[in-house]
């Protein structure tokens, strides 16, 4: 890649977009412009997802929304999810349950934690389907939680990265 900069490109940005870019461009030790700015967080971007080419995506679920979760996955075209049962808190911090006329608290709630690994490609469409399938608009929703994966290997046949998702 030249380093010669010789193509102009027209950025229409709101204010809160340019507030992001310029508390970012404050932070770096040599503050440049804004445009130079774009121009790193853009190679940023480029890089990390050279670096990372698929992602890891884990939603802590409610266990009676799992069935509309992975249908929609399997129609996404996600081939393989691992689903756990985890108990665990958050704002709600518990709840009350009532059994046989008694009324008690449950500290921890039982959730299903998912765990998908998917092309980067995908991962916005895997988030935005759990999240579509999994609320219920109620507290308690749960979570989605999406990292970086740099590698995947298929045990069985040594394949690597999308390879081994399939």
């Amino acid at each position: 890649m030249s380093d010669k900069l010789d193509q102009r490109i027209q950025l229409v940005a709101s204010t809160a977009f340019n507030a992001l870019v310029d508390d970012w461009r404050r932070r770096q030790h040599d503050l440049p412009s804004r445009s130079e700015a774009i121009r790193r967080l853009v190679q940023l971007g480029v890089k990390h997802d050279e670096e990372f080419p698929m992602r890891m995506i884990t939603a802590i679920i409610r266990p009676h929304r799992y069935e509309a979760v992975r249908e929609g996955l399997l129609s996404l075209g996600i081939s393989g999810v691992t689903t756990t049962e985890v108990r665990g808190f958050g704002r709600q911090r518990g709840q009350t349950e009532f059994y046989r006329g008694a009324e008690y608290d449950v500290k921890e709630v039982p959730k299903l934690r998912i765990d998908v690994a998917a092309p980067s490609e995908l991962a916005e469409s895997v988030v935005a389907l759990i999240q579509e399938k999994a609320g219920t608009g109620k507290i308690g929703d749960g979570k989605i939680f999406v990292s970086g994966l740099m590698d995947v290997v298929r045990i069985r046949t040594g394949e690597r990265d999308a390879n081994a998702l399939d």
